[in-house]
C-alpha cells in the first residue's frame, strides 16, 4: 500500500573528500549522533523523453537502506516535495507495480516508463537529535556513482523507442539535509552552517537531474520570467494548477472521494487564468489550450452533477425525515431516489476514466506541461504585476456586477435562472483572479476572493436547486412507471424551492460586500 509524506530538504555540494562542518550548537539540537552507513542502489524510471523529470518528478526502485522499495517524488508547495513509497515485492515483474503505474500515468502522459539511469550511493549519516533523543533532521553525506542508460532523448522525437547500448558514467558527492521533527528554522540553520564551512547549494534538485545534466541530456530548465512581473505571477498560478491536475489524475481513476470535483476545480482555475490574463500571451496562443480544458471540464461536470444531485437529495431526505409528518412518506422511496443518482454517477465516472485514457487527454497534458515550461508570453507579461493584476480583477468584478444587475431585474423563470447561473460563473472568475493576485497583493486580494466565493456559493446553492427541481419530475415519472409512490418527490420539489429562495435572498448583501472599491485599490 502506498504511503505519502511531505519531504523538506536541502542539498549542498562542494564537500569533496573533506569532513562535514561541525553541526554542534544548532538551535534545538541536543546532540549529533552517527547513524548506520547505508549502501543504496537505485534504478530510475522515466519516459524516453524524460517527461517525469521535466515536470520535476522522479521515480526509482531502491534496494538497500532503511526505506527500500519504489519511491515517487513529485512537487509540493514552497519548494517541498511529496514522496510516495510502495514496498517492493520479491519476485515482482520487471517494471513498476500497478499502483505506481497508476500514480505516474498522467505525469508520463500515457507513455511507457523505462529504466533511464542507475545510481549507486554510499551514505554516511549524521542524526540531529533533541533532548529526548527524537530525530529532528538527518544529514547525509552521499558519494554517488551514476550510469545513464541507453540513448535518452529530450526533444520528443521517436518517443517510446527502446533504449540503445550507450551508457554515460559520472561520480560526485553531495550533502542532503532532510527534516524529520525539525522545523524550517533548523533547516535554515544547518544550511547556514554548511555554507559557512565552504559548501554551496546544489545546482540540481535531484541526483537524477545531476546525472542527466552530466550526460548532457537533462530537460531544458523551465522559463523564469522577471521577478515581480505579471507574467511571473500568472505563470506560478498555471504551474500550481497544472501540478494539481496531474496529482489528481490517479485519485480520479481510483474514484477517491471528491476527486472528480477537485480535478474539475483545477481545470476551471486553469481556464480562468488563461481567460482573465489572456492579454499577457501572444494573440491566439491560448485558444487551443482553453478549448481542450473546456472539453475536459464538461466531461468531469457530467459526473460531478450526478454526484452533487445525489448528495443534495440525500441531505433533503434526511432533513424531511426529521419531521414526523413527512418521515414515512419520504422514507419509502428515499433509497431508490439517491440510489438512482449514485448509479448515474458511476456510469458517468466510467466515461471520465475512458477520457483519461484518450490520446486527446494526454495531448492536453503535453500542451499544459509545455506551457508550464515555456509559455508564449507577449510584451505585456514583463510589466509590473500589481497594475496588470488590478486591472484584470477590476474588469472581472465589473462583469460580475453587470451580470448580477441584469439577472436580478428579471422575472422568475428559466431566463432568470440562466442569467443567475452566468452570474455565478462571473463570481467564480473574480474569485480565481483575486486568488492569482494574492501572492503579490496580500490581504485585499484575499478578502476579495473570500467575498467573491460567498457570492459564488449562494448562487451555486440556487443553481443546484434549479437542477434538482428539473430532475425530480423525471425521477418521479420513472418511479411512477415502476408502480412506486411519488409523493416524496413532490415534497422534495417543494423543499428545494424554499432552499432556492433562501439562497437568492442573501445574494444582494453578498454582492454589496464584494463590490467595495477599497478591495481593488492596491496602489
Amino acid at each position: 500500500m502506498a504511503q505519502t509524506h511531505t519531504e523538506r530538504e536541502g542539498k549542498f555540494e562542494g564537500l569533496g573528500d573533506g569532513p562535514v562542518p561541525s553541526l554542534d550548537g544548532l538551535p534545538g539540537v541536543a546532540r549529533v549522533a552517527p547513524g548506520e552507513p547505508e549502501d543504496l542502489d537505485a534504478l530510475y524510471y522515466d519516459t524516453a523523453g524524460l517527461a517525469l523529470l521535466g515536470a520535476g518528478s522522479t521515480l526509482r526502485r531502491r534496494t538497500g537502506g532503511h526505506d527500500a522499495g519504489w519511491h515517487l517524488k513529485t512537487p509540493a508547495p514552497d519548494g517541498a516535495r511529496h514522496e510516495t513509497r510502495v514496498a517492493a515485492v520479491d519476485g515482482e515483474r520487471e517494471g513498476p507495480p500497478g499502483e505506481i503505474t497508476r500514480l505516474v500515468r498522467a505525469r508520463a502522459r500515457g507513455r511507457q516508463v523505462v529504466p533511464v539511469a542507475r545510481l549507486r550511493t554510499h551514505r554516511d549519516r549524521l542524526l540531529l537529535l533533541d533532548a529526548r533523543d527524537r530525530l529532528l533532521a538527518e544529514v547525509a553525506v552521499d558519494r554517488v556513482s551514476g550510469q545513464v542508460l541507453g540513448t535518452v532523448r529530450t526533444d520528443g522525437d521517436r518517443e517510446g523507442e527502446p533504449p540503445g547500448e550507450r551508457a554515460v558514467l559520472t561520480a560526485w558527492s553531495e550533502v542532503e539535509v532532510e527534516l524529520d521533527r525539525g522545523d524550517e528554522a533548523l533547516l535554515r540553520a544547518v544550511g547556514k552552517r554548511l555554507r559557512k564551512g565552504g559548501l554551496r547549494p546544489a545546482a540540481h534538485p535531484s541526483k537524477l537531474q545531476h546525472a542527466m545534466a552530466a550526460a548532457g541530456v537533462a530537460p531544458r530548465p523551465a522559463v523564469r520570467p522577471s521577478s515581480g512581473s505579471a507574467g511571473a505571477v500568472v505563470l506560478e498560478r498555471l504551474r500550481a494548477q497544472t501540478e494539481a491536475l496531474l496529482a489528481l489524475d490517479a485519485a480520479v481513476r481510483a474514484d477517491e472521494p471528491d476527486s472528480v470535483h477537485r480535478m474539475r476545480v483545477a481545470v476551471r482555475r486553469l481556464r480562468s487564468a488563461l481567460k482573465t490574463y489572456r492579454g499577457l500571451f501572444l494573440p491566439g496562443s491560448t485558444r487551443e489550450l482553453e478549448r481542450g480544458l473546456r472539453r475536459l471540464s464538461r466531461t468531469l461536470g457530467e459526473a460531478r452533477d450526478h454526484e452533487v444531485l445525489g448528495e443534495r437529495l440525500g441531505d433533503d431526505l434526511a432533513a424531511l425525515a426529521g419531521d414526523p409528518a413527512t418521515a414515512a412518506l419520504t422514507g419509502r422511496g428515499a433509497g431508490r431516489i439517491t440510489g438512482e443518482e449514485a448509479r448515474a454517477y458511476r456510469t458517468a465516472w466510467r466515461g471520465v476514466v475512458e477520457v483519461l485514457e484518450s490520446g486527446r487527454y494526454f495531448a492536453l497534458l503535453d500542451a499544459l506541461c509545455d506551457w508550464s515550461a515555456d509559455p508564449p508570453f507577449g510584451p505585456k507579461a514583463e510589466r509590473k504585476a500589481r497594475g496588470r493584476l488590478e486591472k484584470a480583477v477590476r474588469r472581472s468584478r465589473g462583469k460580475l456586477l453587470a451580470r448580477a444587475d441584469h439577472a436580478l431585474s428579471l422575472e422568475r423563470g428559466p431566463a432568470r435562472d440562466e442569467a443567475l447561473h452566468a452570474t455565478r460563473r462571473a463570481a467564480k472568475h473574480l474569485r480565481y483572479a483575486a486568488e492569482t493576485a494574492r501572492p503579490v497583493v496580500g490581504r485585499p486580494a484575499r478578502k476579495l476572493a473570500k467575498r467573491a466565493k460567498a457570492v459564488q456559493k449562494l448562487l451555486g446553492e440556487y443553481q443546484d436547486s434549479v437542477v434538482a427541481r428539473q430532475s425530480l419530475p423525471l425521477l418521479a415519472d420513472r418511479a411512477h412507471r415502476r408502480g412506486e409512490e411519488t409523493f416524496g418527490h413532490g415534497l422534495l420539489y417543494a423543499y428545494e424551492g424554499g432552499r432556492a429562495q433562501e439562497a437568492l435572498a442573501a445574494v444582494p448583501d453578498a454582492l454589496r460586500k464584494a463590490s467595495k472599491r477599497r478591495l481593488t485599490r492596491w496602489h
